[in-house]
């Protein structure tokens, strides 16, 4: 049977997509793999399934918890700003380390949370095939809807659709 490797963030909303598509994939007969920073340990052991550690020393064990209070207490552009640092920064680490200890683990598929689009490099970089997984529904630009860091009220008239498009331009940019 075949080694599924699961990338995901370490928060509940993620995990709790990732781990179930994961046991079922080992209710098939696979082994599955998730590759994370020590905030995930104890979910992903509690499923089942096994686990790997990235990124010890950059993200100790609840770096997660502490991240998601300090963003708690920011909004707009220092929430925006404060978000893109966590992913730039869980980015690097995933790939840093995530090739080395795939490679040695054997893993020969990959589940890359959309989050984690480092993942899909990696994957790449290692010849597995890969495929994305969202969680995120929110992440998914629909010009109709407005962007997820905006107060923006839904507005189905042209010019909502136009001021949309630009607001996801500045996400753009931003990430």
């Amino acid at each position: 049977m075949t080694h599924f490797g699961l990338i995901c963030p370490a928060s509940t909303g993620h995990l709790n997509t990732m781990l179930p598509l994961g046991k079922e994939l080992q209710r098939r007969g696979h082994r599955v793999t998730l590759f994370g920073i020590l905030d995930a340990e104890s979910k992903t052991l509690a499923a089942g399934l096994e686990f790997k550690a990235i990124g010890e020393s950059d993200f100790p064990k609840g770096a997660m918890a502490e991240s998601l209070a300090q963003l708690g207490e920011l909004s707009g552009r220092e929430a925006l700003r404060a978000t893109i640092n966590v992913l730039r920064d869980s980015t690097a680490v995933l790939l840093r380390d995530v090739p080395k200890v795939m490679k040695e683990a054997g893993v020969e598929a990959l589940l890359v949370d959309q989050v984690s689009s480092a993942g899909g490099t990696v994957a790449d970089f290692l010849g597995i095939p890969f495929i994305t997984i969202c969680s995120a529904v929110v992440l998914n630009r629909d010009y109709s809807v407005p962007p997820h860091f905006t107060n923006w009220n839904y507005n189905p008239a042209w010019w909502g659709r136009l001021r949309n498009r630009f607001g996801y331009q500045v996400l753009k940019r931003t990430s």
